[in-house]
């Protein structure tokens, strides 16, 4: 036992005979030394050879898992945690930045087709976001039905697009050329396309193309083309595609939309038993500038048996819910009276029918405010569809339309 101690004795130095060592090793210069009781001995702590200019203090942390805590510790051991997260980077992150951009609406509407029917990449790319959650609506129509008014009304901001005056009527002018896209802060874009099936817009375009004035021979078939090319755009881009009308029947708008339904390109948006499924968006038709007289049973029920004998083979979805006769906006227009409902929809004429009270007709008119009020309701309600085997963005989804654009137009030339 003495000798054990002994030799451990004499491996250590004197704290004497330590500091003459050091004198030797780091001259005349005095080092600071800190004296502390631990386990019943005397150590020094030296200062670092690196660091001359300052001396440091080193002292070895205690072992906290045998140190008992102070009555502060023990009393808030959560506010430590919340001091070392990383709170502040979190009001910078993009994420959040997003929704504010959301919030802010596009001031006029931007091109996305100009009038020389070429795409246009600038404008509207400025105004999408990174985000999946938006709709897609477009608007097809002739001239002169209220397109622009309608879309307008959809973004709850008048006037938003450009309407028909007197003007436009007297020169036979359309307002809109091309496609307009408008997008609102709820994230719905709005495409309102121009009138097809235009003489007028058929003949400025194509001369405008030429250079020159074209044959009248020519001036059908350029005019048929375009709506053509028109209507296949909107069916592939679009999740609801409004047919606006204001009258009944038209043969000629209908021929138009189930040759566009042909001649679209395929898009796939997912396989089914192996079978390839491709897309087609909701069609809703529109009957607008009605009066009372349209909103008749037998004349809703008439409209619903034409349209459902019409798309019978048609793979667009003419059953998503959005209807006049599904007896939510006029009691008396339900299912039973008028039979099973399709995407039809009866805007009232801002007019009032002097003969509302003959021959039967409609005596419960809502109002246009009210019907414009469900019509954006079950509109905007509507589920929407994949337009692709991939979940699109709203920039992606300007990716998308301008590769359409570009087959469409390979297709058709």
């Amino acid at each position: 036992m003495s000798q054990g101690y002994n030799e451990d004795y004499k491996m250590k130095k004197s704290p004497i005979k330590k500091v003459k060592d050091d004198r030797k090793q780091f001259g005349s210069k005095r080092l600071p030394i800190v004296l502390a009781k631990r386990d019943g001995s005397i150590e020094r702590i030296q200062e670092s050879e690196k660091c001359h200019s300052q001396p440091t203090i080193l002292i070895k942390p205690r072992d906290t898992e045998n140190r008992s805590l102070s009555p502060t510790q023990k009393s808030f051991p959560q506010s430590i945690t919340k001091k070392e997260e990383p709170y502040q980077p979190c009001l910078h992150k993009s994420g959040n930045e997003e929704p504010v951009q959301s919030q802010t609406e596009m001031k006029a509407p931007v091109k996305v087709i100009d009038d020389y029917m070429q795409f246009i990449n600038e404008g509207l790319s400025n105004c999408l976001l990174d985000q999946t959650d938006f709709l897609v609506i477009g608007c097809l129509g002739l001239q002169g039905v209220g397109k622009s008014t309608l879309m307008s009304d959809i973004a709850n901001k008048p006037n938003v697009f450009t309407t028909s005056t007197s003007e436009y009527l007297e020169t036979t002018q359309n307002c809109t050329a091309g496609i307009d896209a408008y997008i609102t802060k709820n994230r719905i874009i709005l495409l309102d396309c121009q009138p097809i099936l235009s003489s007028s817009i058929a003949y400025s375009a194509s001369h405008k193309r030429m250079g020159q004035s074209i044959d009248p021979s020519g001036l059908l078939v350029d005019n048929e083309m375009i709506s053509l090319q028109l209507a296949a755009f909107l069916l592939s881009v679009c999740h609801v595609v409004l047919l606006v009308q204001d009258w009944f029947f038209d043969p000629n708008i209908f021929k138009i939309l189930q040759t566009a339904e042909m001649l679209k390109p395929a898009m796939p948006t997912s396989h089914r038993n192996e079978e390839l499924v491709e897309y087609f968006p909701h069609i809703v038709f529109v009957q607008n500038k009605s009066f009372y007289s349209d909103f008749s049973i037998e004349h809703i029920k008439t409209v619903q048996h034409v349209y459902t004998q019409l798309f019978a083979r048609s793979r667009l979805h003419i059953q998503s819910g959005i209807s006049i006769a599904n007896g939510n906006v006029i009691s008396e227009l339900n299912q039973i009276n008028c039979g099973e409902p399709i995407n039809l929809f009866v805007l009232a004429n801002s007019e009032k029918d002097n003969n509302s009270e003959k021959n039967g007709y409609h005596k419960m008119h809502p109002g246009q405010p009210i019907l414009m009020q469900e019509f954006r309701k079950q509109l905007l309600s509507l589920p929407i569809s994949p337009l692709t085997h991939t979940q699109l963005t709203e920039k992606t989804w300007f990716q998308y339309c301008a590769k359409v654009w570009d087959l469409i137009k390979k297709i058709y030339d």
